[in-house]
């Protein structure tokens, strides 16, 4: 049986839905508000049910609007990658690489990544994607990306692993804390002060377990802010300290005024590449990670 309810009635139910009026749904379609409400009508004489009800001044979806605008939502997200590939495809792009990175991984460094991965492989292009979760491991494993780049990683058995370089986790101020007349910040230094974090889950070879764990000294007061660049914020903002890796902070210290020390002799992460198991030596995945270490290695030894 030939569906009922074509693209345009899709379109209808998810702007509508969006906007809660038909006024600003007709504005965002370009068309009156006349043929909108007429394509409702039309919508809903086909499935023989209502599609919206007036609630508080808006209109919300039924249960059969609510049914339907699900479907809306991921046939035209659907429709719209696939357009997009195709344009792709038409420019003679035959592969796109998702990368997965999280908010540790700086961003300086990606534009001329991009240039140089194109110019070693024309035919192909890489995706940063940044939505890892639960993991990034995870999201390798299930599909949703092709290549990750982690950090404070070891070796897995179920990838293919490479060891990017080592990075130094450093301490980050402003230049009028105390800490900027040390040499050296030792880990009780860190005993009085307020610091600043992305999660307060202990990780692995990250500073709860390299640097406060070992010595049973722990910061006086804790503020998670979930991302690297609000960590920043906050700082500069005078809220505290934090630690980060180096290759982390270098992104943001030309743009800020935040200085950085190591802690006692020294306490290092490592970076990593990660592809599956199962992934071809001569793939636009593998080329993508060999333009990496290429990229990488070099520039952070």
């Amino acid at each position: 049986m030939a569906p009922k309810i074509g693209m345009r009635h899709l379109q209808m139910i998810q702007m509508i839905a969006q906007t809660g009026n038909v006024s600003d749904a007709a504005t965002m379609l370009t068309i009156t508000q006349s043929a909108l409400s007429h394509r409702i009508r039309e919508a809903e004489r086909l499935l023989s049910t209502p599609l919206f009800i007036r609630r508080n001044k808006k209109l919300v979806p039924t249960t059969a609007g609510e049914r339907l605008l699900h479907s809306a939502n991921v046939i035209l997200s659907e429709m719209e990658k696939a357009e997009f590939d195709i344009a792709k495809y038409s420019a003679g792009i035959e592969e796109t690489v998702r990368l997965g990175i999280d908010h540790r991984v700086g961003s300086d460094w990606l534009p001329n990544l991009f240039q140089y991965f194109t110019e070693q492989v024309p035919a192909a292009e890489f995706e940063l994607v940044t939505e890892l979760s639960p993991d990034p491991l995870y999201c390798l494993r299930n599909g949703k990306i092709d290549l990750c780049l982690v950090s404070g990683a070891k070796p897995q058995a179920a990838f293919k692993s490479h060891l990017l370089f080592k990075d130094e986790l450093v301490v980050v101020f402003l230049p009028n804390h105390p800490f900027f007349q040390k040499h050296t910040i030792e880990v009780t230094d860190f005993h009085d002060q307020i610091y600043i974090t992305d999660t307060t889950t202990p990780e692995y070879h990250r500073e709860y377990e390299q640097v406060f764990s070992p010595n049973n000294s722990f910061p006086e007061r804790v503020i998670r802010v979930g991302r690297s660049d609000m960590i920043i914020e906050f700082i500069k903002s005078g809220k505290g300290i934090s630690i980060l890796p180096k290759w982390t902070f270098e992104t943001y210290l030309k743009q800020s005024n935040l200085v950085y020390k190591s802690i006692g002799e020294g306490f290092y992460i490592d970076w990593f590449i990660f592809m599956r198991k199962d992934e071809e030596d001569g793939s636009a995945t593998n080329k993508l990670a060999q333009c990496m270490i290429q990229r990488l290695s070099s520039s952070n030894d």
